[in-house]
């Protein structure tokens, strides 16, 4: 089991794969030139978001999308099932979030990360531009997902679907592997895969975590990201497990200097 110690040591790259946008906001006030890294050259790092489906480059601002919902438009996009309780969020590859139906659990969650968004109708989006679809219940014992499996049909089979907490559930277009994630961060920078701390909060990252030198998981992570990673953080992932881990490496790169 990975135990919570010490920030990871100066000279790596940093990629941070959460939910949602604490570590933006950080890394937008401590390195506005890139991700936060305090290994030289690595402020040109792109950093993994929304689940490691987007390589984000900070300092250019853009980003390479992994996987989409491309030709999912009729299958997927407009097939969402219209269920009471239940909000659903889109998140697109230009970093914003689209809210196609709110409800008092997306609200919260709105509020809490200090996400803006744009009111959207599902059946207008391309699913070339969806990176995750969010669905947040407002009773946390609501099983949802048996309702989207009869809604999506065949398509289903096709998507991955994972519970990030007891109210949130994200659906994805299948896997990303861990190698197509480690080159998107990695080579552009000319870091290797030693060199790179993974902050993972969900699944979709565990192949990166075995990939990467340095790996560390939430509190509350699911128990095989916690078995995988070399260690934890104090705080769950909704309690700050981003922040804490930044401001750990800030305070590691001043006291080295």
């Amino acid at each position: 089991m990975p135990q919570a110690t010490a920030p990871a040591p100066a000279g790596r790259a940093a990629a941070f794969c959460q939910q949602g946008r604490q570590a933006d906001r950080f890394l937008s006030a401590l390195a506005p030139g890139g991700p936060l890294s305090v290994g030289r050259g690595a402020a040109q790092c792109a950093r993994l978001v929304c689940g490691g489906t987007l390589a984000y480059n900070f300092s250019e601002g853009s980003g390479t999308a992994l996987c989409s919902f491309e030709g999912m438009e009729e299958s997927v996009l407009k097939m969402l099932p219209s269920l009471s309780g239940v909000g659903i969020a889109l998140q697109m590859r230009d970093g914003s979030t689209r809210a196609v139906r709110m409800s008092e659990g997306l609200v919260f969650h709105l509020k809490q990360e200090w996400t803006p968004f744009v009111l959207s109708n599902a059946a207008d989006v391309k699913g070339e531009d969806v990176l995750r679809i969010l669905f947040y219940q407002d009773k946390k014992q609501m099983p949802i997902l048996p309702t989207l499996q009869k809604a999506l049909g065949d398509a289903a089979a096709f998507l991955h679907a994972e519970r990030l907490a007891p109210d949130t559930l994200v659906l994805t277009p299948g896997l990303v592997s861990g190698s197509a994630m480690l080159n998107a961060v990695c080579p552009p920078s000319g870091y290797a895969a030693e060199q790179l701390t993974v902050l993972a909060g969900c699944t979709q990252m565990l192949d990166l975590v075995h990939l990467a030198g340095e790996s560390v998981v939430p509190a509350d992570a699911a128990p095989e990201l916690r078995l995988a990673a070399n260690r934890m953080t104090l705080t769950d992932h909704d309690a700050g497990a981003a922040a804490e881990l930044l401001y750990g490496m800030v305070r590691r790169a001043e006291t080295s200097v």
